[in-house]
């Protein structure tokens, strides 16, 4: 663990420094900043190097997948992010439209602009958006839903030399149509262990077991039933860690040729299922 703390103390400050500095045109020509988080861990899946960045530009946030992160935690987190000045929603992305709630969320942050064009005598222009995130929070399913359809992305990698181009989601937006990715900051171990669990950032980043044994206690402190309907485990209070692995192996069928339980299989499932919000409405981090 102290070799991989290291190497990120090390690494990850100059490549997010490449990373931000290639975005910084496309910030200044938008009037809007969009940046996407998952509700089921806010702070690890943001990247706190962002405000450097937008400098006093107009700033909202989405927490992305509601429906899979626990309602009452989800709630406390905006009110949160509220409280510090940040205009915050959260959304399941996938099932709600969120063009009418953006406009009303945008236009106290463009009021200056607004003013501006009243005095100049113009119409009101649609508002440049730039949406921004760390990989796998949902930007292009942000991006999908404004539209209503599917819009044809750049590639999913930071400093992609381009022409500037915007793409109409309505009569209200425009996109600027970059990737928008953000580097990731996790040279905190538990940042880094949540990211893992979630699928932002590949689970080889720590040993697989230590990313599950950081789950399973987790789970069993803040959410003892939630594997009772996905494997039929009933408290996860009474179980170790290993015993529950056991459990899911069996109830999956997940056995090697010796008639031993698969338990490289059984983790494997697990994250999957936690993911695909299998267990519930579960929240990783609170406020």
């Amino acid at each position: 663990m102290n070799n991989m703390q290291q190497k990120n103390v090390h690494y990850f400050p100059g490549h997010m420094a490449k990373a931000l500095r290639e975005m910084a045109p496309f910030v200044k020509n938008a009037d809007i900043v969009v940046e996407v988080a998952d509700a089921r861990a806010p702070y690890s899946t943001r990247n706190g190097l962002l405000h450097s960045l937008i400098e006093g530009k107009p700033h909202l946030l989405v927490l992305s997948k509601n429906d899979k992160a626990d309602q009452m935690t989800t709630a406390r987190w905006v009110s949160k992010f509220n409280e510090a000045g940040i205009v915050c929603f959260a959304s399941n992305l996938r099932g709600e439209k969120v063009m009418d709630l953006l406009i009303k969320m945008s236009e106290p942050l463009v009021a200056k602009k607004r003013e501006k064009e009243k005095k100049l005598g113009m119409r009101k222009q649609p508002l440049k958006l730039l949406i921004v995130g760390i990989p796998n929070v949902g930007k292009s399913t942000l991006i999908n839903n404004l539209a209503g359809r599917r819009v044809a992305k750049a590639a999913n990698t930071p400093g992609v030399t381009r022409s500037e181009q915007w793409v109409k989601l309505s009569n209200d937006f425009v996109l600027l149509d970059t990737p928008g990715i953000l580097p990731m900051n996790y040279t905190e171990p538990l940042t880094a262990k949540r990211l893992a669990v979630l699928g932002s950032i590949k689970e080889d980043i720590l040993p697989r077991d230590e990313l599950y044994r950081f789950l399973f206690m987790y789970l069993r402190e803040n959410y003892k039933g939630c594997m009772k309907d996905r494997y039929g485990i009933e408290n996860l209070e009474k179980l170790d860690a290993d015993k529950v692995l056991e459990e899911v192996a069996k109830s999956r069928g997940y056995l090697l040729k010796d008639g031993v339980y698969d338990i490289e299989k059984a983790v494997s499932c697990i994250f999957k299922d936690l993911q695909e919000g299998y267990f519930g409405k579960i929240s990783l981090e609170r406020p």
